[in-house]
């Protein structure tokens, strides 16, 4: 018996004297006992709890596995979900932040498969639990209006209406809005006397708002204000929606209200404190700084997560009036902020609060100096950083000072993606201001080349050498550079493979990634590797930071160009003084040339600050200085009416008559003189153009019955008196289908082509090429003896000079394998010629293996005859399909020059075959 207590003793884990082992043991199976007996009992009550039927034992049964089993794992499911929306949500404090977390789609994308759980569980309880019967009523009897109240129910499990509802709230975290509200009016229709009905309503109100919908959230909101049956536990609920709604439509001071009422009504802490800090973001937009004060003081009293708290300090410290008082005690507490060690990764948004506080007290230079100090004390705030890079360049275009503006637009462009707010603003403001830049380098760059022209050749040398100089300093800096940058690559290789397996063997600490040395150092080496050493600075990830000048040589900058170091094969060119001075315009139709590109820029540079950045000083100025530098420029008459339509915008009629004046006394002929001294010109011009589309549609007509000489009559007649060339086209087009039908086929593709010669481009012109493109292919031999034609005009048969030898073949083919043949072919038939084999792109469609040198037409034709009947050359490549030729040096630059095969075929066939 001992033996056998001790065995038992054994298997139940128990310990004590063997008179407590049997005592343990008696209870032991008891407890058994006992639980045979329960099971043998919910069994039977199972069995009898059919949701067919409708009993208190079955309703019980149902009640309780509904709630403790399916519906707690469903919400457990759905509270999880909520908990990893909350947890990965991002706030953007420099906006107002939204009342709920719901509407980022990426956020909640984390938690669809806890959604997924939950309407699953939810359907499961529906379809398992749900209990519709009608309980039997013994012998008949009358019923109490209670009882047939009971009795008179759609459903008796007390949870099902529960599961709908969130149900409905999972599709809705899903933005599955449309189920969700179908789920929604299931549970109105079939619980209209439940509380969860009120909820339910809430919900659908918060669909609207997501979609738009705003007068379907304004009637419920209007039924569920005015409901004194509303419950009580809702309210704050129900004063969020409607402040979301609000804030939706930017109706910040309706949205204050309501949202005071939801706050003073919210029990859950972190739901209070947000409501709490979006009412004073709410009473600073409305500028009411007090009120907003106070609510980042009582946020910042609910000891909320630091970042949150953070930000109610800095907003808190800006908010007040410009020339206050305190306003140095605000700079204090910022300055203050700075030294304090729990800020070091929040010194980027310190200092751009710090801007904020200098913009408001008029300190423009100040300002900027922190906002380019935050955004070089940056360490991966993506957001921040493009908030800084915005606020620079909005401060800089209002300066304006376009070319910085033009550079932190385009910073701000490479880190936002084309769903930002006011993307595609931004594009065409960056856009605009680059042309502008580039407008505004052409200008300087060709001064300053002009300047060097002007330079005696013994002091322009001796410049030069200066620069060569300085250009051999830079470049041994940056071989020392690019060596210590070797080093620290093999050293991050070395400390990053030893990271790696570091984490490998420890499996990973389980830290922060900022607490974990391992992963920092292996992060840290992983950047060097991808970016190698960059200097703090603007614009870091950029590897062209500069628009390329020659300030340098003119002496006002010595800087280096980044932009032309990086290009490939041009440092030695830099050393040399060719270099520079085949840049200098020293001739007469190189300064002549530098001169135009000088007045191009000046006039566009005058149209783009009219027109797209409404600088009407600026646009001014450069069409000013287009006037006095170029007198005889043939954009003077344009650039004096731009200063005419400037000085109508600023209401400057002393100006706007002398411009005026000046165009119609020194340019009569113009359509400006014409315009400005005739108020009526433009009306007579409309109703002589509504007379010429009138005339050349009744010509038409003409057409369309096959009265071809009265078109024709009428053709000509436009053509010698109308001067609308976009109706001149129309009728040269349709004189030429006239007499389409009563010339020969050739002839009306040439009077075809002269058409497209004269109008190109237009609309006429490309129905003349479809037209010719359909003859070409019915009557091949009229393009063909076009082709040969032409190629006799291009083309010079010369047999003494250079030739090559041609492939012609389709340039998606790999013809690794026939060129590795060829080399292998001219070592063993024509190694005394010491060929060379190249690859060469005609056109889109076709490519050429070319072979040279050859001394003259004989070799490469004797080459070819050879080549084209060596089984070896098409080893392994039979699918190939290639063209020979033989080509002359001169005619090869022709034809890369030309891009037409067929022409060269059509000479070849004639002069080689």
């Amino acid at each position: 018996m001992d033996r056998q207590f001790n065995v038992k003793r054994l298997i139940w884990g128990q310990t004590g004297t063997m008179e407590e082992a049997k005592n343990n043991w008696n209870l032991t199976v008891r407890l058994r006992k006992a639980g045979l007996v329960m099971l043998a009992f919910i069994v039977f009550i199972a069995a009898g709890c059919s949701v067919e039927k409708n009993t208190l034992v079955s309703r019980t049964y149902h009640n309780v596995t509904a709630r403790f089993n399916v519906y707690f794992n469903g919400r457990e499911s759905f509270e999880s979900g909520r908990d990893k929306i909350r947890r990965n949500f991002i706030d953007e404090y420099s906006e107002i932040l939204p009342v709920f977390l719901y509407g980022d789609e990426e956020v909640i994308s984390i938690a669809e498969s806890d959604m997924d759980r939950t309407i699953e569980k939810c359907a499961k309880l529906i379809s398992l639990h749900s209990i519709t019967a009608k309980p039997e009523v013994k012998n008949n009897r009358e019923l109490s209006p209670r009882e047939r109240e009971f009795y008179n129910r759609r459903e008796y499990n007390m949870y099902v209406d529960d599961a709908y509802l969130l149900t409905g709230k999972a599709y809705f975290h899903k933005h599955n809005y449309d189920m969700a509200a179908s789920v929604f009016r299931q549970l109105q229709n079939d619980f209209d006397d439940n509380p969860e009905v009120y909820e339910s309503q809430v919900w659908m109100a918060r669909i609207y708002n997501e979609t738009g919908q705003f007068r379907s959230s304004a009637e419920i909101f209007s039924i569920l204000e005015n409901n004194a049956d509303f419950p009580e536990r809702l309210h704050s609920m129900l004063y969020s929606t409607i402040a979301d709604y609000y804030l939706k439509q930017n109706s910040y001071t309706q949205a204050i209200s309501y949202l005071e009422r939801a706050a003073e009504r919210e029990r859950e802490k972190d739901i209070r404190t947000r409501y709490l800090f979006i009412l004073a973001q709410l009473h600073e937009k409305t500028g009411n700084l007090e009120r907003s004060s106070g609510y980042y003081e009582a946020v910042i009293r609910m000891n909320p997560p630091f970042e949150m708290a953070f930000h109610a300090r800095i907003n808190q410290a800006l908010n007040f009036q410009e020339g206050s008082e305190n306003a140095q005690e605000i700079e204090k507490e910022l300055r203050k902020m700075l030294r304090d060690d729990k800020y070091n990764d929040y010194q980027d948004q310190v200092y751009h609060a710090l801007g904020d506080f200098y913009l408001k007290e008029g300190d423009r230079v100040v300002a900027l100096e922190h906002y380019e100090r935050s955004v070089q004390l940056n360490t991966g705030n993506s957001r921040q950083k493009i908030r800084s890079y915005l606020t620079l360049a909005d401060l800089y275009y209002e300066i304006p000072d376009y070319v910085h503006a033009q550079a932190y637009y385009d910073s701000t462009l490479s880190l936002v993606s084309p769903d930002y707010p006011e993307y595609n603003i931004l594009v065409q403001k960056s856009g605009s201001l680059s042309t502008l830049v580039d407008y505004i380098n052409i200008v300087a760059f060709e001064d300053s080349m002009q300047a060097l022209a002007r330079l005696d050749r013994q002091e322009l040398e001796a410049r030069i050498e200066a620069i060569i100089a300085r250009e051999r300093e830079q470049q041994q800096l940056e071989q020392e550079r690019r060596a210590e940058e070797q080093l620290d690559r093999q050293f991050a290789n070395q400390m990053a493979a030893q990271a790696a397996r570091t984490i490998g063997e420890t499996g990973g600490s389980g830290q922060w990634y900022f607490y974990n040395e391992t992963a920092m150092s292996l992060g840290y080496n992983e950047f060097k590797l991808n970016w190698g050493n960059r200097k703090l600075e603007d614009h870091w990830q950029r590897g062209n930071k500069t628009t390329f000048t020659f300030e340098a040589l003119n002496g006002m900058s010595d800087e280096a160009d980044e932009e032309e170091e990086s290009r490939p094969g041009q440092t030695a060119g830099r050393m040399s003084r060719s270099y520079y001075l085949e840049t200098i315009p020293l001739t007469d139709s190189a300064l002549t040339a530098s001169h135009s590109r000088i007045e191009h820029a000046l006039y566009n540079m005058g149209l783009l600050y009219k027109n797209e950045l409404k600088d009407y000083e600026r646009g001014s100025e450069a069409f000013k200085d287009l006037i006095r530098r170029y007198p005889g420029s043939g954009y003077i008459v344009s650039a004096n009416y731009n200063l005419y339509s400037i000085a109508r915008e600023q209401n400057n009629k002393a100006l706007e008559e002398l411009y005026k004046n000046t165009i119609v006394s020194e340019f009569p002929e113009t359509m400006y003189a014409k315009v400005l001294s005739d108020p009526g010109y433009i009306d007579e011009l409309e109703r002589n153009r509504q007379q010429m589309e009138e005339y050349y549609e009744e010509t038409y007509r003409h057409f369309e019955n096959g009265n071809y000489s009265e078109v024709i009559r009428r053709a000509d007649h436009a053509l010698q008196n109308f001067t609308e060339s976009g109706l001149l086209s129309r009728f040269a087009y349709l004189r030429i289908l006239a007499q389409g039908s009563e010339t020969d086929r050739k002839t009306f593709r040439d009077d075809l082509l002269a058409l497209i010669s004269e109008y190109p481009g237009t609309e006429v012109a490309d129905d003349a090429g479809r037209v010719v493109g359909y003859l070409d292919r019915e009557t091949p031999e009229f393009r063909a003896e076009e082709e040969r034609i032409m190629a006799k005009e291009l083309y010079t048969l010369n047999s003494e000079t250079g030739h090559m030898f041609v492939f012609v073949t389709d340039r998606g083919m790999d013809v690794n394998q026939l060129i590795f043949n060829i080399i292998n072919f001219n070592l063993d038939y024509f190694d005394n010629l010491n060929l060379r084999v190249d690859l060469v792109n005609l056109d889109a469609r076709q490519s050429l293996i070319v072979v040279k040198p050859f001394p003259a037409q004989d070799d490469a034709v004797e080459y070819m005859a050879t080549i084209r009947d060596d089984e070896g050359i098409w080893k392994d490549i039979p699918e190939l399909e290639l063209m020979p030729l033989v080509i002359s040096e001169e005619n090869y630059e022709t034809l890369l020059e030309d891009g037409s095969l067929s022409r060269y075929v059509q000479f070849f066939n004639e002069n080689y075959q």
